[in-house]
This record gives C-alpha cells, structure tokens and sequence, in this order.
C-alpha cells in the first residue's frame, strides 16, 4: 500500500479530541507516525513521549521488531546516538515500547529512534519495566482508547551522564495511563525508581496528580476541568495486577 494512504489511515484512527500530549515549545516537539515527545538538548533525550493504543491496535502484530537503533536526525540539535551507550553498562530503555507500535512497520522502526531511549539498568529495562509494559498492553484491551505518557525523571540538577553527547542517567521513569471507556475516564500513574531488582510494578502505581506533581508536567489538559480533576485525583481499580 502507498505511503501515503497508510498515513491517512492511520490519521482515521485518531481518537477525536484536542492537542492529546504536555505542553512543548515548538522547537523541542516532534511528531513521528504514531508518537510525539519533546526532546530535552541538556539530557539528550525525551522529556516524555505520548502515544495511544486501541484493542485493534494491540491485536494487529503486523511488524517484527526492528531493532534498528539510530539518531532521530528530526532533533535539530543532534539527538543521541547508540554509541553513547556502548560499554555504558546502561540499556537503551524505549519510553513508547517497540511491542506497542507492532500495527505499523514504519512506527516500530521509528520507535528505535534513539530519541525515544533512556539510559535503564539492565535489570530495570528487562525486568519491571518490560513486565509494566507487557500489562499496559493488556489493559489496552480493556478500554476504547487507552493514552500513555513516559518519561524520565531527574532529582537533581547535577546528573551522571554516558557516552560522547552526555546522556543524562534518570533517577526513576515515569508512565501515567489515561483509558476511555465509552464516554468515562480512569487514570493511573506509575513512578519507579530507575535499579535493578524491582519486581511488583503496582507498588509503584500512584495517582496522575502525584505523578504531575513530581514530573513537573500537566498531562491531560485536553479533558474539560472538572473531568481532569476527578480522573487524575484517583487511582482507578480498572487498572489491577
């Protein structure tokens, strides 16, 4: 099929509200097939990334993992490049995982653009991180619509960084959930510390607020005010283990 039409086709699928992401000056923004984040030049990576699955997009494993890891050459300050994780000790931990974008060829290779990876332990990348996201997919089934920011987090000014570009390693990640189920809305958040040997995600599980308040971001701000303020003071039980 021509380029063209897979776009609009995957424009079609678009959930009908406004802006669906944080605020992020235009020069920072990129917009890829299926996901956007805002890339921050002094950590040399996403300050969160933002994307949706649908149950249609989930069930569609159309595309195998890529596994071509590369500057995102959209950063126009120069992202990251693989080799700055080279004998870091350090994975490259996608923040939109590469099994949520297996509906679309061109968005599984987009997600190996190394704008969309975070210095991660190896125990943390391949252990609670992998198993948080294995269950989000999963929960997609379950909603209309499910929408999912990521991130890193920073406590400090002062970072460690890997590799020539200076790649800032995170204290924690973050991933706030918001899912539409006909015409209502259920929210969770998750911060975790960013080590190896963590097991039970859902202890980590926190409301959106919590979760704004620590990132610094306001994430849903497309829902009408009282609607946002209901949803994200709350841990929803949809959400479970």
């Amino acid at each position: 099929m021509p380029r063209f039409f897979i776009l609009i086709a995957l424009i079609l699928q678009l959930p009908v509200f406004g802006q669906q992401h944080p605020v992020c000056d235009s020069t920072s923004f990129i917009q890829h097939t299926c996901f956007s984040l805002c890339y921050n030049e002094k950590t040399e990576q996403a300050n969160w990334v933002s994307y949706f699955l649908t149950p249609d997009r989930v069930s569609s494993k159309t595309a195998e993992r890529s596994d071509d890891f590369r500057p995102d050459t959209m950063v126009k300050t120069g992202s990251a490049d693989p080799a700055d994780y080279k004998g870091s000790g350090y994975d490259r931990g996608h923040l939109c995982p590469a099994g949520d974008m297996a509906f679309d060829s061109t968005a599984m290779s987009e997600s190996f653009l190394m704008s969309n990876m975070c210095p991660q332990f190896p125990g943390f990348n391949r252990g609670i991180w992998n198993s948080l996201e294995q269950k989000v997919r999963k929960w997609a089934i379950e909603f209309d619509t499910l929408f999912i920011v990521s991130g890193p987090l920073f406590y400090d000014t002062t970072y460690s960084f890997i590799g020539k570009n200076m790649v800032a390693i995170p204290d924690a990640c973050f991933k706030v959930l918001l899912g539409k189920k006909d015409t209502s809305f259920y929210s969770v958040g998750f911060i975790i510390p960013n080590l190896s040997g963590l097991k039970n995600f859902m202890a980590y599980s926190v409301t959106v607020d919590k979760a704004e308040e620590v990132s610094g971001y306001d994430f849903f701000t497309w829902l009408d005010d009282k609607t946002e303020t209901a949803v994200e003071e709350n841990k929803s039980n949809l959400f479970s283990d």
